[in-house]
């Protein structure tokens, strides 16, 4: 702000135009008479072949907005599938 240069010049023309082509866009959020907490996850085992390592994805909604949700590789090693599966509802459920 002190000494603004062509380079932020261009950076907000182009903020601009993304907002301008944008505008239509969003997410619709409708009210139920029922709000309820929903979690879900999912994992693959042993999914990365460079580094052999599980891959943890969760998501929580109430109502129709999603709050929370996470993607990342678990750090021990499972030895089975059954065993990924719970670590995943472990960590999925300290998140929460």
């Amino acid at each position: 702000m002190v000494e603004p240069r062509q380079v932020h010049w261009v950076a907000v023309k182009h903020v601009l135009r993304y907002l301008r082509g944008t505008l239509d866009f969003g997410r619709r959020y409708v009210r139920a008479r029922g709000v309820e907490l929903l979690g879900y996850t999912n994992f693959d085992w042993v999914g990365s072949v460079v580094d052999i390592m599980s891959t943890s994805r969760c998501c929580f909604s109430l109502g129709s907005a999603m709050i929370s949700w996470f993607s990342r590789k678990q750090q021990p090693m499972a030895l089975n599938s059954a065993e990924a599966k719970y670590m995943v509802e472990c960590v999925s459920s300290c998140k929460m």
